[in-house]
């Protein structure tokens, strides 16, 4: 989204924030792959688009860098990466990001920042699984169906509950179209009464749950799961975790989604033909698993965690001798502004109304000459 942390003063530089989709796009190579075997127009086409925005990138870059600091936000599993000069930091979890040489890190990402109304509110449970997630293909739903189809093959009679957020345009390449056939030609109508599926309006996307109503059901819930095997940082696991519920994911998921998950909060699977009876594991003991929120928001919680970013700007500033004045900006909503999931009209190179439904990354030379605006580089 390239979020403005900082804006920069007579005596010190200011702080931006890219994502690395962003970070993809700044260092975009052309490479012939699949798609251009495919479908060669469409993939030249993407191709001439995305070497605009690096070469008007190139361009700026050295205006941006004598007034900003720059980073990433990691907020996908990836590996060997090269830090190229005109990045000074990155943001990112342990378990999501390796880099091949040795750049500053500040080990706080998105999930670090998790809104303050995601704690445990010990209210009655009435899910018995619970599942918040888009619905793309890496979220790995035909297989979760198949572990909810095992379990009440297996005589137990659970409440599942599956939140989805929708994109706009939802294509079969990209996400699992047929989710709500699949869930009405696997499970009978006195099954559907246990399992619900609530899927949001696609002009709302994601913007469609308050973090107060997901907390609500996080806390009705006995057990969060995703079938993800790649993620990021995954967030939804963190706010799951807060308010008080064990986790069971894939035991060789990768990303920072296993960060903060052991053998007292959370169950492994290592294949997914056997998940069933780690969730069944799961919520026949939810009430032996020990949570341990209070450690986790001092690592988790908003509110722990900017204290912390201070910390490590006023160390990465006085590497650049530099003064640090502790004078952030646009500090709400960071588990959503970090990795490009918040939509408001102060973004004025985001701000139109399909940003509701999409991520606000930049993603064509338009967007980028109108944020180089907004920083006002002359």
């Amino acid at each position: 989204m390239a979020h403005i942390f900082k804006h920069p003063t007579e005596y010190s530089k200011g702080i931006i924030v890219f994502t690395h989709k962003e970070f993809n796009l700044f260092n975009y190579k052309f490479r012939p792959n699949q798609m251009m075997v495919r479908n060669p127009k469409v993939f030249l086409n993407k191709s001439y688009k995305n070497l605009l925005v690096k070469n008007y990138f190139d361009k700026q870059i050295d205006l941006i860098r004598n007034k900003y600091l720059i980073g990433i936000h990691w907020g996908f599993a990836s590996k060997d990466i090269v830090s190229p000069k005109w990045v000074d930091f990155h943001m990112t979890a342990n378990g999501t990001a390796t880099f091949v040489n040795n750049p500053f890190i500040i080990p706080l990402n998105s999930a670090n920042f998790t809104p303050e109304v995601m704690r445990n509110n010990n209210i009655e449970k009435y899910w018995d699984i619970i599942c918040v997630a888009k619905n793309d293909h890496k979220k790995n739903y035909p297989k979760l169906l198949k572990s909810i189809r095992n379990i009440y093959d297996s005589g137990y009679q659970y409440k599942v509950l599956f939140i989805i957020a929708s994109n706009k345009n939802e294509d079969s390449h990209n996400f699992y179209t047929n989710i709500l056939d699949d869930y009405f030609s696997m499970f009978n109508s006195k099954e559907r009464e246990l399992f619900t599926i609530i899927k949001t309006h696609p002009e709302t996307g994601f913007q469609g749950f308050s973090y107060s109503f997901l907390s609500h059901m996080y806390n009705q819930s006995k057990v969060f799961t995703i079938f993800s095997q790649k993620e990021g940082e995954c967030r939804v696991i963190k706010e799951a975790q807060l308010c008080g519920l064990p986790i069971v994911v894939k035991s060789d998921m990768e990303g920072g989604g296993r960060d903060y998950l052991n053998k007292n909060n959370s169950i492994y699977f290592d294949d997914y033909e056997q998940a069933h009876k780690s969730l069944i594991n799961a919520v026949e003991s939810y009430n032996n698993f020990d949570f341990d929120t209070v450690n986790l928001r001092k690592d988790l919680s908003e509110s722990s965690s900017i204290e912390k970013l201070h910390e490590y700007f006023k160390v990465l500033f006085e590497n650049h001798n530099q003064e640090y004045d502790r004078k952030l900006t646009n500090l709400d909503n960071l588990n959503r502004r970090l990795p490009a999931h918040y939509f408001d009209q102060s973004i004025t190179w985001a701000s139109s109304e399909k940003f509701r439904f999409t991520t606000t990354d930049i993603t064509n030379s338009k967007m980028l000459n109108q944020f180089c605006n907004a920083l006002d580089l002359e």
